[in-house]
Protein backbone atom coordinates (compact mmCIF):
# COMPACT_ATOMS: atom_id res chain seq x y z
CA UNK A 1 0.00 0.00 0.00
CA UNK A 2 1.55 2.97 -0.82
CA UNK A 3 1.55 6.40 1.03
CA UNK A 4 -1.12 7.97 -0.22
CA UNK A 5 -3.44 4.92 0.32
CA UNK A 6 -2.35 4.59 4.08
CA UNK A 7 -3.22 8.26 4.43
CA UNK A 8 -6.60 7.71 2.59
CA UNK A 9 -7.14 4.91 4.37
CA UNK A 10 -7.02 6.58 7.91
CA UNK A 11 -8.88 9.33 6.89
CA UNK A 12 -11.73 6.71 5.77
CA UNK A 13 -11.80 5.29 8.50
CA UNK A 14 -11.96 8.28 10.96
CA UNK A 15 -14.70 9.34 8.45
CA UNK A 16 -16.72 6.50 9.39
CA UNK A 17 -16.23 7.02 12.98
CA UNK A 18 -17.85 10.06 13.01
CA UNK A 19 -20.26 9.06 11.17
CA UNK A 20 -21.38 6.16 13.64
CA UNK A 21 -20.91 8.36 16.88
CA UNK A 22 -24.88 7.78 17.52
CA UNK A 23 -25.15 9.28 21.09
CA UNK A 24 -28.76 8.87 19.85
CA UNK A 25 -28.72 5.55 19.01
CA UNK A 26 -30.14 3.95 21.77
CA UNK A 27 -32.57 7.34 23.85
CA UNK A 28 -34.23 8.79 19.90
CA UNK A 29 -37.66 6.86 21.00
CA UNK A 30 -36.89 7.86 24.93
CA UNK A 31 -36.59 11.65 23.50
CA UNK A 32 -39.18 11.83 20.92
CA UNK A 33 -41.55 10.01 23.63
CA UNK A 34 -41.27 13.19 26.16
CA UNK A 35 -43.05 14.85 23.22
CA UNK A 36 -45.05 12.38 20.99
CA UNK A 37 -46.78 8.55 20.98
CA UNK A 38 -45.14 5.56 19.39
CA UNK A 39 -47.77 6.29 16.58
CA UNK A 40 -46.34 9.86 15.80
CA UNK A 41 -42.98 8.26 15.75
CA UNK A 42 -44.31 5.93 12.76
CA UNK A 43 -45.94 8.34 11.04
CA UNK A 44 -42.83 10.65 11.47
CA UNK A 45 -40.35 8.36 10.23
CA UNK A 46 -42.53 7.29 7.53
CA UNK A 47 -43.27 10.64 6.02
CA UNK A 48 -39.34 11.71 6.81
CA UNK A 49 -38.08 8.42 5.10
CA UNK A 50 -40.64 8.74 2.10
CA UNK A 51 -38.48 12.31 1.64
CA UNK A 52 -35.19 10.33 2.11
CA UNK A 53 -36.43 7.59 -0.11
CA UNK A 54 -37.24 9.90 -3.22
CA UNK A 55 -33.31 11.76 -2.43
CA UNK A 56 -31.92 8.35 -2.21
CA UNK A 57 -31.27 7.75 -6.35
CA UNK A 58 -31.42 10.69 -7.62
CA UNK A 59 -28.20 11.60 -5.25
CA UNK A 60 -26.20 9.06 -6.48
CA UNK A 61 -26.45 9.92 -10.34
CA UNK A 62 -25.88 14.09 -9.07
CA UNK A 63 -22.68 12.67 -6.80
CA UNK A 64 -21.92 10.45 -10.34
CA UNK A 65 -22.59 13.64 -12.52
CA UNK A 66 -21.66 16.96 -10.38
CA UNK A 67 -19.09 15.75 -8.24
CA UNK A 68 -19.02 13.14 -5.37
CA UNK A 69 -17.24 15.09 -3.07
CA UNK A 70 -19.71 17.77 -3.25
CA UNK A 71 -22.93 15.73 -2.55
CA UNK A 72 -21.12 13.78 0.08
CA UNK A 73 -20.08 17.85 1.98
CA UNK A 74 -23.13 18.80 1.38
CA UNK A 75 -25.00 15.46 2.74
CA UNK A 76 -23.14 15.80 6.05
CA UNK A 77 -23.65 18.91 6.52
CA UNK A 78 -27.24 18.63 6.01
CA UNK A 79 -27.69 15.41 8.31
CA UNK A 80 -25.86 17.69 10.91
CA UNK A 81 -28.47 20.36 10.89
CA UNK A 82 -31.22 18.09 10.60
CA UNK A 83 -30.12 16.21 13.90
CA UNK A 84 -29.37 20.11 15.74
CA UNK A 85 -33.36 21.11 14.77
CA UNK A 86 -34.60 17.86 16.78
CA UNK A 87 -32.73 18.80 19.45
CA UNK A 88 -34.35 21.82 19.69
CA UNK A 89 -37.55 21.00 18.84
CA UNK A 90 -40.42 19.82 21.60
CA UNK A 91 -43.67 18.79 18.98
CA UNK A 92 -43.96 16.83 16.11
CA UNK A 93 -43.28 19.78 13.12
CA UNK A 94 -39.68 20.40 14.05
CA UNK A 95 -39.21 16.73 14.44
CA UNK A 96 -40.52 16.24 10.97
CA UNK A 97 -38.49 18.98 9.47
CA UNK A 98 -35.47 17.56 11.36
CA UNK A 99 -35.82 14.51 10.75
CA UNK A 100 -36.43 15.21 6.69
CA UNK A 101 -33.50 17.98 6.60
CA UNK A 102 -31.43 14.41 8.29
CA UNK A 103 -32.78 12.08 5.49
CA UNK A 104 -31.90 14.12 3.21
CA UNK A 105 -28.45 14.48 3.66
CA UNK A 106 -28.34 11.00 4.50
CA UNK A 107 -29.48 10.35 1.24
CA UNK A 108 -27.00 12.53 -0.66
CA UNK A 109 -24.18 10.58 1.84
CA UNK A 110 -25.68 6.91 0.94
CA UNK A 111 -23.24 5.21 -2.09
CA UNK A 112 -21.70 8.63 -2.92
CA UNK A 113 -18.97 8.20 -0.08
CA UNK A 114 -17.79 4.82 -0.68
CA UNK A 115 -17.85 5.28 -4.64
CA UNK A 116 -15.55 8.89 -3.31
CA UNK A 117 -12.80 6.44 -1.17
CA UNK A 118 -13.08 2.89 -3.22
CA UNK A 119 -12.00 5.38 -6.99
CA UNK A 120 -9.34 7.57 -4.58
CA UNK A 121 -7.59 4.16 -3.31
CA UNK A 122 -7.43 2.38 -6.74
CA UNK A 123 -7.42 -0.87 -4.93
CA UNK A 124 -7.07 -3.93 -7.16
CA UNK A 125 -10.27 -5.27 -7.51
CA UNK A 126 -9.50 -8.90 -7.53
CA UNK A 127 -8.03 -8.19 -3.98
CA UNK A 128 -9.97 -7.92 -0.75
CA UNK A 129 -8.29 -4.86 0.18
CA UNK A 130 -11.02 -3.13 -0.19
CA UNK A 131 -13.19 -5.39 2.00
CA UNK A 132 -10.34 -5.37 4.45
CA UNK A 133 -10.38 -1.54 4.79
CA UNK A 134 -14.52 -1.94 5.01
CA UNK A 135 -13.97 -4.21 7.94
CA UNK A 136 -11.61 -2.10 9.60
CA UNK A 137 -13.23 0.92 9.25
CA UNK A 138 -16.22 -0.97 11.21
CA UNK A 139 -14.38 -2.07 13.92
CA UNK A 140 -12.99 1.44 14.64
CA UNK A 141 -16.05 3.05 14.02
CA UNK A 142 -17.96 0.51 16.24
CA UNK A 143 -15.76 1.14 19.37
CA UNK A 144 -16.04 5.04 18.74
CA UNK A 145 -19.66 3.87 18.80
CA UNK A 146 -19.31 2.30 22.24
CA UNK A 147 -18.73 5.08 23.47
CA UNK A 148 -21.09 7.65 21.77
CA UNK A 149 -23.68 5.22 22.46
CA UNK A 150 -22.64 5.28 26.39
CA UNK A 151 -22.35 8.77 27.01
CA UNK A 152 -25.47 9.19 25.01
CA UNK A 153 -27.59 7.53 27.35
CA UNK A 154 -25.95 8.98 30.42
CA UNK A 155 -26.16 12.16 28.71
CA UNK A 156 -30.00 12.22 28.40
CA UNK A 157 -30.43 11.52 31.81
CA UNK A 158 -28.52 15.13 32.45
CA UNK A 159 -30.43 16.79 29.84
CA UNK A 160 -32.11 14.72 26.51
CA UNK A 161 -31.26 17.14 23.97
CA UNK A 162 -27.87 16.96 24.65
CA UNK A 163 -27.15 13.85 22.64
CA UNK A 164 -28.67 15.39 19.74
CA UNK A 165 -26.20 17.94 19.79
CA UNK A 166 -23.67 16.04 19.87
CA UNK A 167 -24.66 13.83 17.27
CA UNK A 168 -24.93 16.75 14.63
CA UNK A 169 -21.94 18.08 15.65
CA UNK A 170 -19.98 14.74 14.70
CA UNK A 171 -22.00 14.79 11.27
CA UNK A 172 -20.75 17.96 10.73
CA UNK A 173 -17.06 17.70 11.92
CA UNK A 174 -16.97 14.84 9.31
CA UNK A 175 -17.96 17.21 6.48
CA UNK A 176 -15.02 19.42 7.78
CA UNK A 177 -12.61 16.32 7.47
CA UNK A 178 -12.88 15.57 4.03
CA UNK A 179 -13.34 18.99 2.30
CA UNK A 180 -10.38 18.33 0.77
CA UNK A 181 -10.83 15.39 -0.65
CA UNK A 182 -11.66 15.75 -4.76
CA UNK A 183 -13.07 14.13 -7.62
CA UNK A 184 -10.59 13.57 -9.36
CA UNK A 185 -12.84 12.03 -12.76
CA UNK A 186 -12.56 14.09 -16.12
CA UNK A 187 -15.11 17.21 -15.56
CA UNK A 188 -18.37 16.49 -18.09
CA UNK A 189 -18.62 19.16 -20.50
CA UNK A 190 -21.58 21.49 -19.65
CA UNK A 191 -24.85 21.12 -21.85
CA UNK A 192 -28.07 23.19 -22.51
CA UNK A 193 -30.54 22.28 -19.08
CA UNK A 194 -33.32 20.32 -20.94
CA UNK A 195 -29.84 18.25 -22.30
CA UNK A 196 -28.78 17.96 -18.86
CA UNK A 197 -31.99 16.78 -17.17
CA UNK A 198 -32.68 13.97 -20.07
CA UNK A 199 -29.04 12.73 -19.57
CA UNK A 200 -29.61 12.88 -15.48
CA UNK A 201 -32.75 10.92 -15.48
CA UNK A 202 -30.85 8.57 -18.62
CA UNK A 203 -28.68 7.97 -15.51
CA UNK A 204 -30.75 7.16 -12.65
CA UNK A 205 -32.85 4.51 -15.18
CA UNK A 206 -29.71 2.93 -15.88
CA UNK A 207 -28.89 2.71 -12.19
CA UNK A 208 -32.26 0.70 -11.80
CA UNK A 209 -31.48 -1.63 -15.15
CA UNK A 210 -28.39 -2.50 -13.65
CA UNK A 211 -30.13 -4.73 -10.90
CA UNK A 212 -31.77 -6.00 -13.92
CA UNK A 213 -29.05 -7.68 -15.33
CA UNK A 214 -28.44 -10.96 -13.50
CA UNK A 215 -24.69 -10.18 -12.12
CA UNK A 216 -26.87 -7.59 -9.72
CA UNK A 217 -30.54 -8.91 -9.85
CA UNK A 218 -29.60 -12.19 -7.54
CA UNK A 219 -28.90 -9.46 -4.49
CA UNK A 220 -31.81 -7.49 -4.58
CA UNK A 221 -34.64 -9.52 -2.49
CA UNK A 222 -31.80 -10.00 0.02
CA UNK A 223 -31.24 -6.51 0.19
CA UNK A 224 -34.66 -5.54 0.48
CA UNK A 225 -35.38 -8.26 3.16
CA UNK A 226 -32.26 -8.85 5.26
CA UNK A 227 -30.22 -5.32 4.56
CA UNK A 228 -33.90 -3.89 5.07
CA UNK A 229 -34.49 -5.53 8.34
CA UNK A 230 -31.46 -4.76 9.43
CA UNK A 231 -31.91 -0.72 8.52
CA UNK A 232 -35.41 -0.85 10.24
CA UNK A 233 -33.74 -2.24 13.47
CA UNK A 234 -30.34 0.25 13.48
CA UNK A 235 -32.24 3.40 12.51
CA UNK A 236 -35.85 2.79 12.55
CA UNK A 237 -38.01 1.76 15.54
CA UNK A 238 -37.80 -1.98 15.90
CA UNK A 239 -34.67 -1.91 18.00
CA UNK A 240 -35.92 0.17 20.64
CA UNK A 241 -38.94 -1.43 20.71
CA UNK A 242 -37.23 -5.16 21.14
CA UNK A 243 -35.75 -3.25 23.91
CA UNK A 244 -38.91 -2.19 25.25
CA UNK A 245 -40.43 -5.61 24.70
CA UNK A 246 -37.25 -7.56 26.56
CA UNK A 247 -37.62 -4.93 29.42
CA UNK A 248 -35.06 -2.84 29.38
CA UNK A 249 -34.40 0.57 30.15
CA UNK A 250 -33.03 3.75 28.46
CA UNK A 251 -29.66 2.86 30.37
CA UNK A 252 -30.00 -0.66 30.36
CA UNK A 253 -30.66 -0.89 26.04
CA UNK A 254 -27.49 1.85 26.21
CA UNK A 255 -25.52 -0.73 27.78
CA UNK A 256 -26.87 -3.20 25.92
CA UNK A 257 -26.30 -1.49 22.02
CA UNK A 258 -22.70 -0.53 23.57
CA UNK A 259 -21.76 -4.01 24.50
CA UNK A 260 -23.25 -5.30 21.37
CA UNK A 261 -20.75 -3.21 19.62
CA UNK A 262 -17.79 -4.58 21.30
CA UNK A 263 -19.04 -8.06 20.29
CA UNK A 264 -19.17 -7.09 16.86
CA UNK A 265 -15.77 -5.65 17.09
CA UNK A 266 -14.54 -8.92 18.04
CA UNK A 267 -16.42 -10.43 15.38
CA UNK A 268 -15.18 -8.12 13.05
CA UNK A 269 -11.57 -9.09 14.26
CA UNK A 270 -11.56 -11.92 13.30
CA UNK A 271 -13.03 -11.74 9.63
CA UNK A 272 -10.56 -8.83 9.01
CA UNK A 273 -7.17 -11.41 9.70
CA UNK A 274 -9.71 -14.33 7.94
CA UNK A 275 -10.64 -11.74 5.02
CA UNK A 276 -9.52 -14.64 1.91
CA UNK A 277 -11.03 -17.42 3.34
CA UNK A 278 -14.79 -16.31 3.97
CA UNK A 279 -17.38 -17.49 1.12
CA UNK A 280 -19.89 -15.03 -0.15
CA UNK A 281 -22.12 -17.22 -0.60
CA UNK A 282 -22.62 -19.07 2.93
CA UNK A 283 -21.35 -15.26 5.14
CA UNK A 284 -24.60 -14.34 3.00
CA UNK A 285 -27.16 -16.95 3.68
CA UNK A 286 -25.84 -17.72 7.32
CA UNK A 287 -26.51 -13.77 8.29
CA UNK A 288 -29.85 -14.23 6.83
CA UNK A 289 -31.09 -17.44 8.63
CA UNK A 290 -29.84 -15.54 11.68
CA UNK A 291 -31.69 -12.53 11.19
CA UNK A 292 -35.15 -14.33 10.63
CA UNK A 293 -34.69 -16.78 13.76
CA UNK A 294 -33.95 -13.76 15.70
CA UNK A 295 -37.29 -11.94 14.88
CA UNK A 296 -39.10 -15.48 15.36
CA UNK A 297 -37.23 -15.43 18.84
CA UNK A 298 -38.33 -11.89 20.03
CA UNK A 299 -41.88 -13.95 19.92
CA UNK A 300 -41.01 -15.34 23.14
CA UNK A 301 -41.30 -13.89 26.45
CA UNK A 302 -37.26 -14.36 27.36
CA UNK A 303 -36.45 -10.94 29.21
CA UNK A 304 -33.09 -10.02 29.19
CA UNK A 305 -32.05 -13.18 27.42
CA UNK A 306 -33.70 -11.24 24.53
CA UNK A 307 -30.00 -9.52 24.48
CA UNK A 308 -29.24 -12.27 22.22
CA UNK A 309 -31.02 -10.79 19.11
CA UNK A 310 -29.93 -7.54 19.70
CA UNK A 311 -26.80 -9.18 19.29
CA UNK A 312 -27.77 -11.31 16.10
CA UNK A 313 -29.28 -8.03 15.00
CA UNK A 314 -26.30 -5.29 15.59
CA UNK A 315 -24.01 -7.97 14.35
CA UNK A 316 -25.46 -9.44 11.76
CA UNK A 317 -25.42 -5.48 9.86
CA UNK A 318 -21.62 -4.93 10.45
CA UNK A 319 -20.78 -8.24 9.26
CA UNK A 320 -22.43 -8.14 6.45
CA UNK A 321 -21.83 -4.68 4.94
CA UNK A 322 -18.58 -5.48 4.01
CA UNK A 323 -19.63 -7.97 1.66
CA UNK A 324 -22.15 -5.81 -0.27
CA UNK A 325 -20.03 -3.01 -0.41
CA UNK A 326 -17.10 -5.29 -2.34
CA UNK A 327 -20.22 -6.80 -4.29
CA UNK A 328 -21.51 -4.02 -5.28
CA UNK A 329 -18.40 -1.59 -6.04
CA UNK A 330 -16.83 -4.25 -8.12
CA UNK A 331 -19.84 -4.98 -10.10
CA UNK A 332 -21.24 -1.74 -10.87
CA UNK A 333 -19.87 -0.03 -13.54
CA UNK A 334 -17.64 3.15 -12.60
CA UNK A 335 -19.18 5.84 -14.35
CA UNK A 336 -22.15 4.67 -12.27
CA UNK A 337 -20.54 3.35 -8.96
CA UNK A 338 -22.44 5.54 -6.73
CA UNK A 339 -25.89 5.35 -8.26
CA UNK A 340 -25.89 1.88 -8.56
CA UNK A 341 -24.71 2.00 -4.79
CA UNK A 342 -27.89 4.79 -4.38
CA UNK A 343 -29.93 2.13 -5.93
CA UNK A 344 -29.48 -0.30 -3.28
CA UNK A 345 -29.51 2.05 -0.43
CA UNK A 346 -33.20 2.36 -1.89
CA UNK A 347 -33.93 -0.92 -2.05
CA UNK A 348 -32.51 -1.48 1.82
CA UNK A 349 -34.42 1.68 3.30
CA UNK A 350 -37.63 0.77 1.15
CA UNK A 351 -39.17 -1.69 3.57
CA UNK A 352 -38.81 0.71 6.78
CA UNK A 353 -40.72 3.67 4.19
CA UNK A 354 -43.51 1.46 3.97
CA UNK A 355 -43.20 -0.56 7.42
CA UNK A 356 -42.77 2.91 9.74
CA UNK A 357 -46.50 3.43 10.60
CA UNK A 358 -47.40 0.26 10.97
CA UNK A 359 -44.82 -0.96 13.28
CA UNK A 360 -45.87 1.95 15.30
CA UNK A 361 -49.69 0.93 15.46
CA UNK A 362 -48.84 -2.69 15.42
CA UNK A 363 -46.62 -1.72 18.92
CA UNK A 364 -48.96 1.18 20.45
CA UNK A 365 -51.52 -1.77 19.75
CA UNK A 366 -49.67 -4.47 21.60
CA UNK A 367 -49.79 -6.54 17.61
CA UNK A 368 -46.10 -6.29 17.23
CA UNK A 369 -45.73 -10.27 16.75
CA UNK A 370 -47.43 -9.80 13.17
CA UNK A 371 -44.43 -7.75 11.49
CA UNK A 372 -42.24 -10.33 13.25
CA UNK A 373 -43.53 -13.14 11.45
CA UNK A 374 -44.10 -12.06 8.33
CA UNK A 375 -40.58 -10.67 7.96
CA UNK A 376 -39.03 -13.59 9.28
CA UNK A 377 -40.89 -15.80 6.84
CA UNK A 378 -40.24 -13.18 3.70
CA UNK A 379 -36.50 -13.41 4.81
CA UNK A 380 -36.42 -17.37 4.59
CA UNK A 381 -37.72 -16.80 1.04
CA UNK A 382 -35.19 -14.54 0.00
CA UNK A 383 -32.35 -16.50 1.24
CA UNK A 384 -33.81 -19.34 -1.00
CA UNK A 385 -34.30 -17.06 -4.12
CA UNK A 386 -30.39 -15.83 -3.23
CA UNK A 387 -28.62 -19.39 -3.12
CA UNK A 388 -30.86 -20.89 -6.37
CA UNK A 389 -29.89 -17.48 -8.08
CA UNK A 390 -26.16 -17.84 -6.85
CA UNK A 391 -26.12 -21.56 -8.06
CA UNK A 392 -26.95 -20.62 -11.49
CA UNK A 393 -24.55 -17.55 -11.04
CA UNK A 394 -21.60 -20.10 -10.46
CA UNK A 395 -22.34 -22.37 -13.73
CA UNK A 396 -22.60 -19.66 -15.82
CA UNK A 397 -19.23 -18.67 -14.65
CA UNK A 398 -17.89 -22.43 -14.83
CA UNK A 399 -19.11 -22.45 -18.54
CA UNK A 400 -17.60 -19.31 -19.74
Amino acid sequence: MTKQQQLLSTKYITYRTLTNLWFVGAVWLYFYRIFITDQQVGILDGLAFTIGLLAEVPSGALADKFGRDKVVRLGQLLAGSGLLIQAAGSNFIPFFIGQTVMMVGVSLVSGADEALFFEKLKFEKKSTDWRKLVTRGSQISLIGSFFATIVGGWMHTINPRIPWMLNGLSFIVAALLIWNIKDDRPKKKKQKILSELKNYLDDIKTGFMQFRLPKLRLYVPFIITVQGLFYTTGYGLLRLILLDRFHFNPLLGSVAIASSNLMTVGLLSYMHKKADSFDEKKVLAFIGIIAASSLLLSLANIGFWGYVVILALYAGEHILQPFISEILNNRAPEGQRATVLSVASFFKSLPYVLLAPIIGYLNTNGKIEYFLIIWAFLIFGAVILYLSAKKKDTNTDLID
